[in-house]
């Protein structure tokens, strides 16, 4: 495994080793090489491999360092949804889509009963539809978005009028009273 890709596994064994240094990596760039901690985490067997060659520790001992950096750094509460896929803007759909794939593995509420991993896994499928949509709308993300929604909410054509349910300004609603009286008139039961 090359160096640049090990470089989020030497900041997760960091990270645990003190974790006082939490605030200061949340507010810094995801070093390259997230993946690996998220194979660590969803248990592939190939990824301990990998981080065993790369940093001479135990297997445990790289999957609970993985876990506590995505746990503390990318799901955090201020993260946004590419820091919680651990991924940039630059990311394709399928890096996207991979990225949410082995968090769910690992967050899965059907692979443990702690309620704690369900909200997290909650805040992964948030970020991933929130991307998605992004991404298949072909806008720049949420600014676009934003843009789109404020020119709907100004089209005219899409402002419904205000239903009023008085006989005066609502006609149809007279049609539907005659009705009834006519039937009340012909058939009594």
């Amino acid at each position: 495994m090359r160096k640049r890709q090990a470089e989020a596994l030497t900041a997760a064994v960091d990270l645990l080793r003190m974790p006082s240094k939490v605030r200061a990596m949340r507010s810094s760039p995801l070093p390259p090489g997230i993946s690996l901690l998220l194979r660590l985490a969803a248990e592939e067997a190939d990824a301990s491999s990998e981080a065993e060659n790369a940093n001479k520790r135990t297997p445990d001992a790289h999957r609970d360092a993985a876990i506590f950096f995505i746990e503390q750094i990318l799901l955090a509460t201020d993260s946004d949804a590419y820091r919680v896929l651990g991924l940039d803007v630059t990311a394709t759909t399928a890096e996207l889509r991979r990225h949410m794939a082995y968090l769910l593995k690992w967050l899965h509420p059907d692979h443990n009963g702690d309620p704690h991993k369900a909200r997290l896994a909650r805040r992964v499928l948030f970020a991933w539809n929130e991307l998605k949509s992004a991404k298949r709308s072909n806008g720049c993300g949420s600014r676009a978005q934003a843009e789109r929604k404020q020119r709907r909410a100004n089209n005219p054509m899409r402002k419904r009028p205000i239903v009023i349910a008085s006989r005066k300004q609502a006609p149809h609603l007279r049609w539907v009273n005659y009705r009834k009286r006519q039937r009340a008139r012909f058939w009594p039961f």
